[in-house]
């Protein structure tokens, strides 16, 4: 085995913590996030991937990460602009296929600059929980997050794309030889 625990006892840690932790949260929450992680794209020829399991290029820089998350927008309601607070958590692949697990809170700022679609930006402090390619050790790490996204509000729901940069050293060393984009997506509700 290639790591301390096997996946299936990380995911059932993962999804027991995340449950714990965002039990209560609902309940004062204006806007609930289902995130959908997917494309990580490496920044440095050096901090590619070649032998990434899930690569979709030859070269490894861009990774499929499947992944899902809950967050939690604490504003009065969703098509609010402004600043707000946030938490989020969840768990995807990192590019050697080890889960890769996350809790951040932080602020979110919303500018809705058409009659329904808005452009907003996270910022958040995240504890992680993951392994680097040459490391298979599992570890503990405070990573700061950021990204910006473009939504388009449908009502009842809405759906937000993201753009998150991740700077080399952070993360539980998954970024320890480069600098990341990571591109996903949230339904709302």
């Amino acid at each position: 085995m290639d790591s301390q625990l096997s996946k299936v006892n990380i995911l059932s840690v993962s999804c027991l913590l995340l449950v714990f932790i965002f039990f209560l949260s609902p309940c004062f929450a204006g806007e609930v996030d289902v995130d959908m992680f997917g494309l990580t794209y490496h920044l440095h020829k050096r901090g590619a991937v070649h032998h990434a399991p899930l690569k979709l290029d030859e070269t490894g820089y861009v990774v499929f990460n499947p992944g899902l998350g809950l967050g939690y927008d604490f504003r009065d309601d969703r098509q609010t602009n402004g600043f707000s607070v946030t938490v989020h958590g969840g768990m995807f692949e990192n590019c050697d296929n080890h889960p890769y697990t996350f809790v951040a809170a932080g602020g979110r700022y919303r500018k809705y600059f058409k009659k329904n679609t808005f452009f907003e930006t996270n910022l958040m402090g995240a504890l992680t929980y993951g392994n680097d390619t040459d490391n298979k050790r599992y570890k503990l790490s405070a990573t700061p997050y950021v990204n910006i996204g473009i939504g388009h509000d449908y009502g009842k729901h809405s759906v937000t794309y993201y753009l998150s940069y991740i700077p080399r050293n952070v993360g539980g060393d998954i970024t320890n030889s480069t600098d990341m984009l990571f591109l996903s997506a949230a339904v709302s509700f």
